[in-house]
């Protein structure tokens, strides 16, 4: 036997021997997917392979929807720090072709990167909805030139 199929061989043997849990672990990125229940926003964003990034790279890009048609919800507007010094990304959210969107603060630990593109994965549409409408009452804008740290995310599709 050549040694090139050779190592298909065992290649193919050891992904067919694989044990469940190792399969699980890692088709189950944290990336794209909402935390698991009990888990922080904290936590979860932990597990997403933070990236740093800077504030000014963030503005302007599309917020999708983590499921595989990757309905546009908005855009970003700008980022804040809240109160309790958490970062909040202002994101345009709903309306038609910018009309009758509403701002909306989601924590940058419910959110990933996607390419270009930023997913809301903590937060499901209808918990969007009843949000309430961001105003800057309490708090700061982060600078364009801040580094951050960001998730990154697989493709939900």
């Amino acid at each position: 036997m050549k040694p090139s199929r050779t190592i298909a061989t065992l290649l193919g043997l050891s992904m067919q021997t694989a044990s469940p849990a190792a399969v699980y672990a890692q088709s189950a990125s944290p990336g794209g997917m909402p935390p698991p229940p009990g888990m922080s926003l904290a936590e979860s964003a932990a597990m997403r392979f933070p990236q740093p990034v800077r504030v000014g790279d963030l503005i302007g890009r599309e917020v999708l929807r983590p499921v595989e048609s990757q309905d546009v919800l908005g855009r970003v507007v700008r980022l804040v720090r809240d109160h309790d010094g958490r970062i909040m990304v202002v994101v345009d959210f709903g309306g038609f072709l910018g009309l009758g969107a509403r701002p909306i603060a989601v924590p940058v630990d419910a959110m990933v990167l996607l390419g270009q593109d930023m997913e809301i994965v903590a937060l499901s549409p209808a918990q969007l909805r009843r949000l309430p409408t961001f105003t800057s009452t309490d708090t700061t804008d982060v600078p364009n030139d801040t580094i951050i740290k960001v998730g990154l995310a697989k493709p939900s599709h």
